[in-house]
């Protein structure tokens, strides 16, 4: 599960067709498309933010995706592999990958095996230092028996694995042209600088912190109905609002602070498609008071959620689960909010020795203070950061809020990797299958990643079984016991799950992304 990018913009001018100007004229296929980030690299190696994910699909394809129901759909792949068509073997070591035998690259070459398996040595060549492999670290071997067929033998029964690799999942490594490159260490060669692959567009020029433009693969069919897609480069979110406004973008993401103003703009409609994202508090359990369990569950009956709903706007539905509801397939069971309940968290600071003086709670003659860390270029998160504070001086904890920027916060040395808070509020986005919503686990803890610091045995057995689960009923019941032992350890508190919400400009047609933000049939897009 990934940082999300949550910035969220002040309140704006409005321009454009509200100040009175004329609509100038926009090129005729052509896509305009706001983006927040300035890539280092347009390698799918070292795509670390969702956006830029997402940006990659345009050239390089997966071999197995999502549609816009959030379905598994084969793309590079003929099929996908299952038990029941034989590409799965009984004991779900071995996977076979029967590949497409009409797909080229957007210079002429044909896909084949060799490709995926030159793919596979990239990622785990420790010279490119991609900066997730230990999901293809649980592969044993992969072979090429032919030009058309990839067989996997995996080292433990992974029931996911189908879902994760070389797929549209946390991390969506699509698959590179073997022949554009001398060896695996990409990182060296100049294909990221104008990079292509098998899909159905390729980059034809990058100017660095300005725009990237993209061009059909003249190979894919069908031919995408756009003729260009102009990726114009806004790392602030003012001025990404505002180029949408005077119609210098076509595309751009929303925020709780000007949603409505853009539902007001003339010519422009306002998308939401809801995401395999949740923003939440996490609660640090290795190091502080957070780590007294009485603690942790006096913060979750102090934080009233309903009134922190007002930082958001109510734009977001309040989360119920550690689980959001695309990456749920199954009839999960329902676990509800915490209560919101003072009384109760009183009691539970008292039994764990931290009495009030003075408004203050003390322990052993210590005040009970809390660090909430959060994004400084986010002002929602800021703003959920002041009524938490409030809210926790209600019961005597005394909470400083330290805002980092997004680079320091996120950062090998920052706050959020480094565990140094007692409550971080933050966006994450998981994969394609709900196990990549989950940041628990104890081998999480040394990357970053697992932000609470949070391992329990329970846990961990949990998380083991569901990976050997012989079929998807008991493997939902295993994800419904992780849900019920997260909830009752409190590593994180869920306040809202994510919805991607975009201004986009009613020109533009079939217009789609999935619960990752990924693009869908993006040669169907057009603006005509």
């Amino acid at each position: 599960m990934r940082l999300g990018a949550l910035i969220v913009g002040a309140a704006l001018t409005v321009l454009g067709s509200l100040s009175g100007c004329s609509p100038r004229a926009l090129p005729q296929h052509e896509l305009r498309i706001a983006f927040p980030i300035d890539p280092t690299s347009l390698s799918p190696l070292y795509a670390f933010a969702q956006d830029q994910i997402a940006l990659d699909l345009f050239w390089c394809q997966t071999l197995v995706g999502l549609d816009e129901h959030n379905r598994f759909i084969p793309i590079l792949a003929a099929r996908i592999p299952t038990r029941e068509n034989g590409d799965i073997s009984p004991d779900g070591l071995t996977i076979t990958y029967r590949l497409r035998r009409d797909v080229r690259f957007a210079d002429g070459a044909a896909f084949t095996s060799a490709d995926v398996a030159f793919t596979y040595r990239a990622i785990l060549d420790p010279s490119n230092s991609a900066p997730t492999i230990g999901d293809y670290q649980r592969i044993a071997s992969l072979r090429t028996p032919d030009q058309h067929t990839v067989v996997v033998k995996l080292r433990a029964p992974w029931a996911a694995a189908v879902r994760v690799l070389f797929a549209e999942a946390d991390e969506a490594y699509g698959i590179f042209p073997a022949h554009a490159f001398t060896s695996s260490t990409i990182s060296r060669s100049s294909w990221g600088q104008h990079p292509f692959g098998t899909g159905p567009f390729r980059v034809t020029s990058w100017r660095r912190g300005d725009q990237i433009l993209l061009e059909p693969n003249p190979y894919y069919m069908p031919q995408p109905k756009l003729q260009r897609i102009v990726v114009r480069i806004f790392p602030d979110q003012n001025t990404a609002f505002n180029a949408l406004q005077t119609r210098e973008v076509d595309v751009a993401t929303l925020y709780s602070d000007n949603i409505e103003q853009a539902s007001q703009i003339d010519g422009l409609r306002v998308t939401r498609t809801l995401e395999n994202g949740e923003v939440a508090f996490f609660l640090q359990t290795a190091a502080g008071p957070t780590q007294d369990i009485s603690v942790r569950r006096a913060i979750s009956h102090a934080l009233d959620v309903q009134a922190l709903s007002k930082a958001w706007r109510g734009e977001f539905p309040i989360a119920h689960s550690i689980f959001p509801p695309p990456v749920v397939s199954w009839k999960s069971r329902a676990v509800m909010a915490y209560q919101h309940d003072v009384a109760r968290a009183n009691q539970e600071l008292e039994s764990a020795g931290w009495h009030l003086q003075s408004n203050v709670r003390t322990r052993n003659g210590q005040p009970l203070i809390l660090v909430i860390v959060t994004n400084a270029a986010n002002a929602m998160s800021n703003r959920v950061a002041v009524l938490a504070q409030q809210q926790l001086a209600a019961i005597g904890v005394r909470v400083l809020v330290k805002a980092y920027s997004p680079s320091v916060l996120s950062g090998p040395e920052g706050a959020a990797r480094t565990g140094n808070f007692g409550l971080l509020i933050t966006a994450m986005i998981g994969g394609s299958d709900p196990e990549q919503s989950l940041n628990f686990t104890c081998a999480a803890r040394s990357g970053g990643a697992n932000f609470s610091r949070y391992c329990t045995p329970r846990f961990e057995r949990l998380y083991a079984e569901q990976h050997g689960a012989s079929n998807e009923r008991e493997r939902e019941q295993l994800f419904d016991a992780i849900q019920d032992v997260i909830h009752n350890d409190i590593p994180s508190f869920p306040l809202f799950d994510f919805v991607n919400i975009e201004g986009v400009n009613k020109r533009v047609t079939d217009y789609k992304r999935n619960m990752l933000r990924y693009p869908i049939r993006a040669e169907d897009w057009d603006a005509p």
